[in-house]
């Protein structure tokens, strides 16, 4: 009987006619809504009947009903959550046909800078990694379409190698929807291999995730004109080489309108640097797009609110523990060298925190909608009055 009146209570919550006419004007949600509705009613019908019927025989037939019409009411109830979350995902996210990882250093001088390759190889594993689909597609074609890299004293063995900057380009279904929520501060606590003090160090990276759409460097569309974009041929810069400051292989590109730059110099081929800079340049002025979408759209301030994207302070590595910590959904995981190492093991790991962030987006998403909806469903009612 709890359970009953716990399905009961949540149902109730949902229960107003100007929620339902506003659902109902949501593409796709008019049929669910109805159904969800008249599930529940048959349900408070049906409980009324199992208790006050006066013939005994009808309350233990509608006892008996009633296991099958709560399993149904929240079959529809499922069935709605998820129209409501396909209804308010971004058509620019749904698109998307990849993502780029730009990963930096934060606070923290050279570990800063150690921790930055660290975790970049960790994305490029994670992403090397990923199982097929059970139909046996979905495999993610990863690329470093820039580095730069420092070298770093280290109190172990001398000199190590870190990076200035990463970028990584991960092409292949679902994968924006999957990293997105890697955007923000990380933050790591350990002994740094740069001092020999032993003291414990707390340092910061900064990650970008941007979502890829399809275009051309050569044809205009809706997200670039060409037109718009100062392209630069310069001699590439780099700590030696014969290669380097002796052909015009580095690309600067700007787009005018926005002041976004991009430059790229990691390979000896020109044209290949300016296809890796063009892939950068549509990334972030889609991801220009689709922060202007979220924050302009009245119909989706609830996303802005709800969001998780880009928070200060998502994530802490804490190595002397042994432990990540998520500070978004309050998870902490052991086992911090299998997460560094990309590995994808079910229930722990980096693909089970990106799985839990996901779970509490699309639960902040529906709270968010439903609340939104009633609030204005209420205020509505009042002025009426």
């Amino acid at each position: 009987m709890e359970k009953r009146e716990r399905l009961l209570k949540s149902s109730e919550e949902l229960d107003s006619a100007d929620v339902g006419k506003q659902l109902k004007e949501l593409d796709g949600l008019r049929q669910v809504w109805e159904a969800f509705s008249t599930k529940r009613k048959q349900l408070l019908s049906t409980l009324a009947m199992s208790q006050s019927d006066p013939d005994e025989d009808m309350r233990a037939l509608a006892t008996e009903e009633l296991p099958l019409i709560e399993e149904e009411l929240a079959e529809a109830r499922t069935q709605m959550e998820e129209l409501v979350l396909s209804s308010i995902t971004d058509a620019i996210e749904a698109q998307a046909v990849g993502a780029v990882l730009e990963v930096r250093p934060g606070v923290g001088g050279q570990e800063s800078t150690l921790f930055t390759a660290e975790v970049a190889r960790m994305y490029e594993r994670f992403c090397e990694q990923k199982p097929a689909d059970e139909d046996g597609s979905g495999e993610w074609q990863v690329e470093m379409l820039s580095s730069t890299s420092v070298d770093v004293s280290t109190s172990s063995s001398g000199s190590g190698a870190g990076l200035k900057e990463a970028i990584i380009e991960v092409k292949g279904r679902g994968a924006f929807q999957k990293l997105k929520f890697e955007a923000g501060v990380h933050r790591v606590q350990r002994i740094p291999a740069t001092q020999s003090l032993g003291k414990l160090q707390t340092s910061t990276i900064a990650v970008m995730v941007l979502p890829i759409s399809e275009g051309s460097e050569n044809k205009a569309d809706d997200l670039v004109d060409p037109k718009d974009v100062k392209v630069e041929v310069m001699r590439s810069r780099g700590a030696g080489g014969q290669h380097v400051n002796k052909t015009e292989s580095a690309i600067r590109l700007t787009h005018e309108p926005t002041g976004i730059t991009v430059s790229m110099q990691d390979s000896r081929s020109q044209h290949q640097n300016r296809t890796k800079a063009w892939a950068v340049l549509r990334a972030r002025l889609l991801d220009r797009r689709l922060k202007q979408e979220v924050e302009g759209n009245r119909e989706r301030r609830l996303a802005q609110v709800a969001s998780m994207d880009r928070s200060d302070r998502v994530r802490t590595y804490n190595f002397p523990q042994d432990r990540v910590t998520d500070h978004r959904v309050n998870l902490s995981l052991n086992g911090i060298d299998s997460i560094m190492e990309g590995e994808h093991e079910p229930g722990t790991g980096l693909d089970y925190i990106m799985e839990s962030l996901h779970i509490e987006s699309d639960t902040r998403k529906i709270k968010a909608l439903l609340e939104s909806e009633e609030a204005e469903a209420a205020q509505a009612s009042a002025g009426k009055k």
